[in-house]
């Protein structure tokens, strides 16, 4: 169907629903998400909204429903963790889930136990929800949004009762991984390092790697855990003691630490994997550039950010929400530990 739009023209609902051949009220509650709608109808005006250059008067709207149509989205703004493709591809899932929905993003940066930023944003009331990226083990970011009665989601598992999560299972990917490594290792020769233990998905790898070892019927191997590593380091460090271990392989926590690790081993003349061999619990574009490729855990960011945002608009709009969301994983055989 070829739409002649003339962008000098404001367009307005009854162009929407003329051109679908439906009634207004049925567009108006596709774009606001109440009443009754197909997704298949629904998803045909949010289409036909983007051929025609519609734009809601979300001014407007605000004003006459006291709603901002803002979504808050709180990221982490360490330096090692603001590089971080997830945070980066979970926010591009956020935004596109939101503008269709007539709702923009608005990233508010968060440091260790810093919510200054987010507290200027709720006494300004800038946002109608929040989105959490990265909870934490003391819950102070869901506290301070739930006493400030703000709707909020966090992906990745919350120590708050009642949270609304999105999650993905990583505590069952690192089990299957460490499984996997298992076959070729000895416990006590398989090196794991992760970072911050305060961060709910490093809590939920270590239990799904030591969840493996018992399994497997081995021990724990707690000369080479290393937990809470931050910075290069330590890293420098923990790489040096478990090459004197003789470590047959090490299992970085996310893709970060991996590319420090390979970069580090290089340095010393060490190939991978005749010499050592090497995972990662968190695949990225980054990863995929060495060589060989590095087997990994692959979790779809965008989608956590999709869902997570979809969840917060329906909770805005009164519907009803599940409580706990679970995304799968993928594992990915690849040379560096053949």
């Amino acid at each position: 169907m070829t739409v002649m739009n003339d962008r000098s023209k404001t367009v307005q609902l009854e162009d929407i629903a003329r051109e679908l051949g439906i009634s207004k009220t049925t567009v108006s509650r596709a774009i606001s998400g109440k009443g009754r709608v197909s997704s298949d109808t629904r998803e045909k005006v949010f289409e036909c909204m983007r051929r025609m250059n519609y734009s809601p008067n979300m001014m407007a709207k605000s004003f006459s429903e006291k709603r901002t149509y803002n979504i808050g989205v709180v990221i982490p703004s360490d330096d090692i963790d603001t590089e971080t493709p997830f945070f980066q591809t979970c926010l591009m899932g956020i935004s596109k889930c939101c503008a269709p929905r007539g709702y923009d993003t608005l990233v508010i940066g968060a440091e260790r136990g810093d919510l200054s930023h987010l507290k200027r944003i709720i006494g300004s009331r800038k946002a109608d929800g929040i989105i959490i990226t990265r909870p934490m083990q003391n819950g102070l970011t869901e506290q301070l949004l739930t006493e400030s009665e703000i709707p909020y989601v966090t992906v990745g598992r919350s120590s708050e009762y009642g949270a609304v999560t999105i999650d993905s299972a990583h505590k069952e990917g690192c089990f299957e991984l460490t499984s996997y490594l298992l076959m070729n290792n000895k416990p006590s020769k398989l090196g794991l390092i992760l970072g911050s233990m305060e961060q709910s998905v490093n809590r939920s790898r270590y239990e799904g790697f030591v969840k493996a070892v018992e399994s497997a019927g081995g021990l724990i191997p707690t000369k080479t855990i290393f937990l809470g590593v931050n910075g290069e380091m330590q890293l420098r460090r923990v790489i040096e003691d478990l090459l004197q271990r003789e470590c047959g392989c090490v299992i970085c926590g996310d893709d970060m630490i991996c590319m420090y690790v390979i970069n580090m081993l290089g340095a010393v003349g060490k190939v991978i994997p005749r010499d050592i061999r090497v995972a990662s619990l968190y695949n990225s574009m980054y990863l995929d550039m060495y060589s060989p490729p590095i087997t990994a855990l692959s979790f779809r960011a965008s989608d956590l950010g999709a869902t997570a945002a979809s969840l917060l608009l329906d909770m805005l709009e009164g519907k009803q929400t599940s409580q706990e969301t679970m995304l799968g994983f993928e594992m990915l055989i690849r040379g560096s530990t053949m």
